[in-house]
């Protein structure tokens, strides 16, 4: 394989994943069957095998990405990278004898990541990767809450829903729920006050009790707050960090709250979504009516959907290739 092959094979994995990129790519992948062997060797030459190993790692390596303080989103996180480890890999293929190159990757932390910063609002996400994030503020809606995760897991979405403490005491069944089906769980205060006319006393009690509610009732420790109505300041971001969280905002408001018809919500959001995207919902009957519109519409246009966790721990939407088949 030319080097330009491997450029053409790595573009089409990113891009459309590993199966579909391999057949866009149009080419075979070591190692191949040897007929002299009956087994899945690379090239006879250790110096080529070497060779192919090299430019497998390096047209499949992705760099990590530095977190970084914008003067408009503030902080923005960085992502993992990865790198391959061709012993690992050279030993996972050998062992395998599959006709497939078996991959090991060592993952890269960012040389500045983000926990790395002066503490500051996030309002995004990096823009290196074709990925959003769908949050939800529940402080009222119950009723929709089971239609939404329905439409997740038949999606196979994953969603952040930053839950208001006295609702979670109200509807522990649900707060339960959304835990068991593996979304991201962070804090929407209590009783939906505005943060900035709290006093610090008062604001560091709704801080540490709801998360305490939220613990008792759905197992999940909150690193994730976002302030009600989006009403924050200097202090709400100190009080969050000194709590071990980061403070959360959006940067495409769907204004479901207002409820609209679900066409205007997809429409809002299709114009202003962006790579890094944090897209604020609420659960209305609208919204149900929307989402999954909403879902399709995003990964029609490429992007890979991921929760505000994964977002604020630096982790990529997509996972390197653990496996490429070898095609004839």
């Amino acid at each position: 394989m030319t080097l330009a092959g491997f450029r053409k094979l790595r573009f089409a994995i990113l891009k459309f994943g590993v199966g579909t990129g391999l057949a866009l790519a149009g080419m075979s992948v070591w190692p191949v069957p040897c007929q002299q062997t009956g087994g899945n060797v690379w090239a006879a030459n250790p110096i080529k095998q070497q060779i192919q190993w090299e430019h497998l790692g390096k047209h499949l390596a992705l760099p990590a990405l530095n977190a970084r303080v914008d003067r408009v989103w503030r902080a923005i996180p960085g992502l993992n990278g990865w790198q391959l480890n061709a012993p690992l890999s050279q030993q996972a293929t050998a062992q395998a004898q599959d006709g497939a190159i078996h991959l090991v990757w060592d993952k890269i932390s960012p040389t500045v990541s983000l926990s790395k910063l002066p503490r500051e609002p996030i309002y995004r996400g990096p823009d290196a990767e074709r990925s959003a994030s769908l949050m939800f503020n529940v402080s009222w809606g119950e009723a929709y809450i089971p239609d939404i995760l329905r439409i997740l897991r038949q999606t196979g979405v994953k969603a952040t829903f930053f839950v208001d403490g006295r609702w979670v005491e109200k509807y522990p069944n649900l707060v339960k729920d959304i835990a068991q089906s593996g979304h991201a769980i962070g804090s929407h205060g209590s009783g939906h006050p505005d943060f900035r006319r709290l006093q610090d006393g008062q604001l560091r009690k709704q801080i540490v009790d709801t998360n305490q509610v939220i613990l008792r009732v759905s197992g999940v420790n909150p690193i994730l707050l976002a302030p009600p109505a989006g009403s924050f300041d200097g202090r709400t971001v100190r009080q969050a960090t000194s709590a071990g969280m980061y403070t959360i905002l959006w940067s495409v408001d769907s204004i479901d709250w207002r409820h609209p018809p679900a066409e205007q919500i997809m429409q809002r959001i299709e114009k202003q979504v962006h790579p890094g995207a944090f897209i604020l919902l609420h659960p209305t009957a609208s919204t149900v009516q929307a989402l999954p519109g909403i879902i399709r519409t995003l990964q029609d246009k490429g992007y890979h959907l991921k929760t505000i966790t994964q977002v604020v721990l630096e982790q990529r939407a997509v996972a390197p290739p653990e496996r490429l088949s070898a095609l004839s």
